[in-house]
């Protein structure tokens, strides 16, 4: 099995911190490792697109519409993951995969996947969140979805850890859909350690959470961490939480269950389904909701070891690797019959 991956034209952007970059590249290695090639597809290359068995393009974008036809004309077995995260409503988002005019070529992002679907052999979705928006706002068969969870970032063993009491958050802390500041404003109204490891960007970017901090005593910024030091606040932290307003799975917070942390997630969107309710599932908009779940957590309350346990069985990158696979295999085979 020969494999191309198509990533969008802004990703170098982000470099190494894209979230889809991150996903593409995972589900990369589980292929190679089981023997597939993989390759990734660069602006600058030249290739013989009828020389693989499918092309998976990851992320979307209007620059899709054009894209997509003229690789169908070469290699008609075209799968895509289009990364959906929307807060709106099912209904809304329907309604703006109508907006387009061709004449003038003025189009919105949903009425490109829209436009796109019926060229395509299937589509991937992390959760069944996100397959919802799928198949009722844009219409596609549910026997063209094709649900593959991420993975662990990693194969991580299964331990026990001596565990200190506080919470755990880490991300871009800088940006706004990881509601960073309201997760401060719990730390200090509920007095809880609370400590924050990632990217605070700029001066200008970080200014709110270092005036929201003030002279709190009992919150940390770490800012940028290395794969060890994070490893190791992993294995200290009793709690981790990520109460994003907006989230497509939160690796992070997959990772910090592996290593057993407590976890408190966000009830927008998909991320709440990877934790079959071993975890505290908060209002990102409510800081005492966010406040008395992480409280709860650090003074007894517990969902490990069995969390720990549920993550291990379902969520390793071996086990979503051959998920993965399965479904290459389904489609490809689909199409010889055609």
């Amino acid at each position: 099995m020969k494999i191309a991956y198509v990533i969008g034209p802004t990703t170098p952007i982000s470099g190494n911190s894209n979230g889809i970059k991150s996903q593409a590249l995972t589900w990369k290695s589980m292929i190679v490792k089981s023997g597939y090639t993989v390759d990734l597809i660069e602006c600058w290359g030249n290739y013989d697109w009828s020389s693989y068995d499918l092309v998976h393009i990851f992320g979307r974008g209007l620059w899709l519409i054009d894209f997509i036809p003229n690789l169908a004309s070469k290699n008609p077995n075209i799968v895509i993951s289009p990364i959906i995260d929307s807060i709106e409503s099912v209904f809304l988002y329907k309604l703006t995969s109508f907006l387009g005019n061709e004449k003038l070529r003025m189009y919105s992002l949903t009425y490109g996947l829209r436009k796109i679907f019926p060229q395509i052999s299937g589509v991937f979705v992390r959760s069944d969140y996100e397959a919802r928006y799928i198949r009722n706002s844009l219409g596609l068969p549910s026997n063209k979805i094709y649900k593959v969870p991420l993975s662990l970032s990693k194969e991580i063993n299964i331990s026990h850890h001596e565990k200190e009491n506080f919470c755990l958050h880490v991300s871009s802390i800088y940006h706004d859909r990881k509601n960073v500041i309201r997760l401060i404003q719990a730390a200090k109204k509920y007095k809880f350690k609370l400590v924050l490891a990632g990217s605070k960007g700029t001066s200008k970017q970080y200014a709110p959470i270092r005036d929201e901090i003030g002279n709190a005593t009992n919150i940390t910024v770490l800012g940028f961490v290395t794969d060890d030091e994070l490893d190791t606040l992993y294995k200290k932290a009793k709690v981790f939480a990520l109460p994003s307003i907006s989230e497509g799975v939160g690796i992070v917070a997959l990772d910090a269950a592996a290593y057993g942390c407590e976890i408190v997630i966000t009830n927008i969107g998909g991320p709440k389904e990877y934790y079959t309710e071993m975890a505290e599932i908060v209002d990102p908009f409510s800081i005492d909701k966010i406040g008395n779940a992480i409280s709860k957590l650090l003074n007894g309350k517990s969902h490990q070891p069995n969390l720990q346990k549920h993550i291990n069985k379902f969520y390793q990158p071996n086990t979503i690797g051959e998920k993965l696979i399965q479904s290459y295999l389904e489609i490809i085979n689909a199409s010889k019959l055609l």
